[in-house]
């Protein structure tokens, strides 16, 4: 389970080096997901991320309570996605395409810490 987490923590971090390089490429993932019911299939994503998240936190090696917040963080993201209905959804994510190039850098910069410590904690 642990090797599952860690491969997350590195798809985090390549997410983040993408928005970073090329923040296009935020804009162009939120115009995928953006598409039809797809915002449904993240948010199963995040139930399935959040759940290796959660099963994987009492084995991690050096900061379980890391790997724990973070499934609970991402799960939290999934209840709100079901919840909030898909044009609730679709606003936010409006909103999110128009945010200016530095907003988005600083939010790839997130990322990539955020699966660096994901990473190093597993």
């Amino acid at each position: 389970m642990l090797i599952l987490t860690k491969l997350i923590g590195i798809l985090m971090a390549c997410m983040g080096i993408a928005v970073v390089f090329k923040p296009e490429t935020m804009k162009k993932m939120v115009f995928f997901w953006k598409q039809d019911k797809r915002i449904y299939v993240a948010g199963l994503l995040r139930v399935i991320f959040g759940s290796v998240f959660l099963l994987s936190a009492p084995q991690a090696e050096r900061f379980p309570w890391v790997i724990y917040f973070s499934g609970v963080f991402i799960f939290f993201g999934a209840i709100i996605i079901f919840a909030l209905g898909l044009n609730k959804i679709k606003a936010m994510l409006d909103r999110w395409d128009k945010k200016p190039v530095s907003v988005l850098r600083y939010m790839g910069i997130l990322f990539i810490a955020m699966g660096a410590l994901v990473i190093y904690s597993a």
